[in-house]
């Protein structure tokens, strides 16, 4: 890149210069020529004057004489004066022109590169003709954070790293924006559960004391934070804590939305439970009653839309309140979803309360104030809840 700009700048350099040349020496030829033709039509003209006064007359050899004296004089006195350091001065003069335009021109460029607006120019195209690639978002987000050292700058640096799987990398960028983040900001919370994470993962998916640090300051301000509780379990399972684990997985569960996490906290509360001995007389399980569902489709008639949002519910027959509800987004429909006696809108009626539900699945658009006002898609009738088998629903519009 730097030999490419080096190139650039004496090419710069040279055309400048050749141009200033070629006109500077055309002027000074045709001004010379110009010069040198006056005197000489002046001496002429002067001397042929002279001459006639003389033959008229008019003047004595010994005035003409003097006159013919004073007419070579002026000539040399002129040729004289165009030698001296005047005209040098003109000179110098022009060339420090041309070295103010050259100074000019790569300076402005090089500012223009300097203040970075030829990066910004080449990511926007580059963003236009669908030409970025994973380095080139890494490069141009490297260049943002170290250039205007905002928070956003380095959480979206960090973020990148985190999709990189630059655990490392990732922690240094969200120490970063957390340094000039102020601490009653709304969002600090959300950007530590982050931070803890990519130190998790910076650590090979293991436990560490920076991470439990974190995870307990994001859990004295918001302690239905579920990402945090996850994490906390986590670390008291690797310390042989399995009843501490269990406590904070259920909390985790009790507070997480998402399907696929529940079924992951699930999995990791058994383990728990079997390696610590903990049966369900001295911890009761926080998930009593549930429903697992997997959503089908025809691809070729059925495309997701961005802003598509889906709602998978249970209701009893006969009612339209459902008792078990999840918002699902349709890059999650790969998993099974999980409906639980924690999903009740009323909390008298749930799961628990209930043996056989209609299954609804109704499709909305995110943006929509009244989600319950999209289209039913898919139904089945009847389900048993607490089969240990997940219920297929295939959907289309």
């Amino acid at each position: 890149m730097m030999i490419a700009y080096l190139v650039m700048a004496t090419m710069m350099v040279m055309s400048i210069v050749y141009l200033f040349g070629s006109i500077t020496h055309r002027l000074v030829k045709y001004s010379n020529n110009k010069d040198d033709q006056n005197i000489q039509t002046f001496s002429m003209v002067r001397r042929k004057e002279i001459a006639e006064e003389e033959d008229a007359g008019r003047l004595t050899p010994s005035e003409s004489l003097q006159l013919l004296s004073d007419v070579d004089y002026e000539e040399n006195s002129i040729d004289g004066r165009k030698k001296r350091f005047f005209h040098n001065d003109i000179l110098f003069a022009r060339w420090v022109m041309l070295c103010v335009v050259v100074v000019a021109v790569l300076g402005s460029v090089s500012l223009y590169q300097q203040i970075g607006y030829s990066k910004e120019v080449a990511f926007t195209q580059d963003l236009q003709t669908k030409q970025l690639t994973p380095q080139k978002v890494n490069d141009f987000l490297k260049y943002r954070s170290a250039r205007y050292d905002r928070v956003e700058d380095w959480y979206y640096l960090a973020t990148d790293y985190v999709g990189a799987e630059k655990y490392q990398e990732a922690v240094a960028a969200f120490e970063k924006a957390l340094e000039k983040l102020p601490r009653n900001a709304e969002n600090r919370v959300n950007l530590l559960v982050e931070y803890a994470q990519a130190i998790f993962y910076a650590n090979g998916g293991q436990s560490s004391d920076k991470m439990l640090k974190i995870v307990d300051a994001i859990l004295q301000v918001e302690p239905t934070q579920a990402t945090a509780l996850d994490l906390k379990g986590v670390a008291n399972f690797a310390q042989q804590n399995y009843l501490g684990a269990v406590l904070a997985w259920q909390e985790a569960i009790r507070y997480s939305v998402h399907s696929t996490e529940r079924l992951a906290l699930l999995s990791a509360i058994s383990k728990a439970r079997e390696l610590g001995r903990i049966d369900y007389q001295q911890v009761a399980p926080i998930i009593t009653d549930q429903l697992a569902v997997k959503i089908e489709w025809d691809a070729s008639k059925l495309t997701w839309k961005r802003d598509d949002i889906l709602l998978v519910y249970a209701v009893v027959k006969g009612q339209k309140m459902p008792i078990a509800i999840q918002r699902v987004f349709p890059e999650d429909l790969g998993q099974p979803i999980l409906l639980t006696n924690l999903d009740s809108l009323m909390p008298t009626v749930t799961l628990a309360e209930v043996n056989r539900v209609d299954l609804v699945v109704k499709l909305a658009n995110i943006n929509d104030n009244d989600l319950t006002k999209g289209r039913i898609i898919g139904t089945k009738h009847g389900l048993l809840t607490n089969r240990k088998e997940i219920f297929v629903i295939n959907v289309s519009l």
